[in-house]
């Protein structure tokens, strides 16, 4: 997912505003839950903390948000962590942390009311209101040179069955209102902090003393490339129960690819603007030779390497693919348009001459590219609500496809597991065999498949690893933590994002704690 960021909170967290899905902006339920820990200014007296009035400009009344079913002065039982969706199939949620305030309301932890205005008459204001029975929280923005404006607003309250109603709007003055509502259940880490898995090492800071916000990670002869919203770091892993960070390339980065030529290394960097190539033959001085500008597009999301080929998922309905014999002089080979495309490209695994391809609301596709990149033909398709990441290997003798959903919409959710039939010989091709749901609520990231096992990215649950020795019927054998709900931000992506299974170990990068090594034991 690339979210459009338009501000810096007081604690240093950025908060989104708009989130573009395969070409498409739509209005992101604002985690305005940022900055979350323990270590959080106590509330002040009574006396000190009424609630302010909203700047002025649309949706200044707390009351203008319709809510139903309250529980009139509930809002005092509400303290702690809760994972809050669109009641309905839109793809909004966040997992926002609340804390009681001695006048018997409820606000957002780490989430500091400010108001800056500059001499041009641009403003920005956050601020929180409640009353007891409802809280509401409300982000304003006003450009006085283009004379426009937008405001985000989310108010919610207590039910009687103990969760939370609500109500989310997005307003601006070119498009109107965008409203949805909310619905709130309790939301905890799923279980014990690790079985089967121990931590060997982490890294957090960056060589140059700045938090790693992991998005994905590749681990190339001792050295762990991990890619995020701060750049590209470049981790020295040869000691793994020691890692340490040795560089970084500056950029808002969502994937890597490492390729080594004959006497250089390159990194390849998926990021907000073009595919960045980045010199890493010196690991310390990461030098940037130049960016691929793929289908026209000033987008990459996300990056696969196969064969000396590169093949660029941004988002379009095609796949630009580089010959990278030579990393330092990429070669453009043309590009795979996917028939019958109707969303953007989130990403993609290559398996020979096949491309099994993550089109976000459109499912999950096959392509067949034998007869040339210019000729791809359909070799299957798989419905899905958000095709976000696919894996393909041999399990026993049998070609397997992994597929892991994003979207948690629906009654069930959908952030599965999928196991499909990958020999596209076989009659039951693309056919699905069996699934492994770790909770409705968390949405999957990344898969690696190494041997029978499944080493699954999944946000807020950490690391899962699923036995596949019977695709029918795949199992959990192992997991690790990462997220904790104490302290994190409430982000509606956040914790596992990327993974790699390399000589015995598990290379995990992770959106708060960077990079950590982990060991099965």
């Amino acid at each position: 997912m690339h979210a459009t960021l338009d501000r810096m909170s007081p604690s240093g967290r950025e908060v989104s505003a708009t989130v573009v899905y395969g070409g498409a902006v739509r209005c992101l339920v604002l985690v305005l839950c940022v900055g979350c820990g323990d270590n959080q200014v106590p509330l002040a007296p009574c006396t000190e903390v009424e609630p302010p009035a909203f700047t002025a400009g649309p949706y200044a009344d707390p009351y203008e948000v319709e809510l139903l079913g309250c529980v009139e002065g509930g809002l005092g039982d509400v303290a702690g962590r809760w994972f809050l969706r669109d009641a309905g199939e839109l793809f909004e949620l966040s997992y926002p942390r609340y804390e009681s305030t001695c006048d018997g309301g409820a606000r957002l932890v780490g989430s500091d009311d400010f108001t800056s205005e500059t001499e041009e008459g641009d403003l920005v204001s956050y601020q929180q209101w409640w009353d007891g029975t409802r809280a509401v929280s409300r982000l304003y923005r006003r450009y006085e040179f283009a004379d426009f404006e937008y405001v985000i607003v989310k108010a919610v309250c207590a039910r009687a069955d103990g969760t939370l109603v609500g109500r989310w709007v997005n307003y601006d003055a070119d498009r109107g209102e965008l409203t949805g509502p909310l619905l709130g259940t309790r939301f905890d880490r799923k279980d014990e902090l690790a079985v089967g898995l121990e931590l060997v090492g982490e890294v957090k800071t960056s060589s140059v003393g700045e938090p790693i916000d992991g998005y994905n990670v590749v681990v190339e002869a001792g050295v762990a490339y991990v890619a995020g919203p701060g750049g590209l770091d470049l981790i020295d892993v040869t000691v793994p129960d020691a890692p340490r960070a040795i560089g970084r390339f500056e950029g808002l980065w969502n994937d890597v690819r490492v390729v080594r030529g004959e006497t250089e290394v390159v990194a390849f960097g998926a990021t907000s603007l073009e595919t960045f190539v980045v010199d890493v033959t010196d690991p310390t001085t990461p030098t940037f030779v130049g960016a691929l500008l793929a289908n026209g597009l000033s987008n990459s999301h996300s990056l696969q390497v196969a064969n000396n080929r590169l093949y660029v998922a941004d988002y379009s309905d095609a796949v630009p693919v580089f010959d990278v014999s030579n990393p330092l002089s990429p070669i453009p080979l043309g590009s795979v348009l996917v028939p019958d495309a109707d969303f953007g490209i989130h990403d993609l695994t290559v398996a020979g001459d096949r491309l099994f391809i993550n089109q976000t609301e459109a499912g999950f596709v096959a392509v067949d590219v034998s007869a040339g990149l210019d000729k791809p033909s359909v070799l299957g398709r798989a419905p899905g609500t958000y095709s976000h990441a696919s894996a393909v290997g041999a399990v026993g003798g049998r070609t397997l496809t992994l597929h892991g959903d994003e979207g948690m919409t629906g009654p069930e959710g959908a952030a599965f597991l999928r196991v499909f039939d990958g020999d596209p010989a076989s009659a039951s091709f693309m056919t699905e065999l069996g699934r492994y749901q770790s909770r409705p609520e968390v949405g999957i990231h990344n898969i690696e498949l190494v041997g029978d096992r499944a080493y699954i990215a999944y946000y807020q649950d950490g690391v899962r690893v699923v036995d596949l020795s019977d695709p029918t019927s795949p199992r959990e054998v192992a997991h690790y933590n990462t997220w904790d709900p104490e302290s994190a931000p409430g982000g509606a992506f956040e914790g596992a994002f990327g993974i790699r299974v390399v000589d015995g170990l598990i290379y995990v990068a992770d959106s708060e704690r960077g990079l950590l090594i982990l060991r099965e034991n």
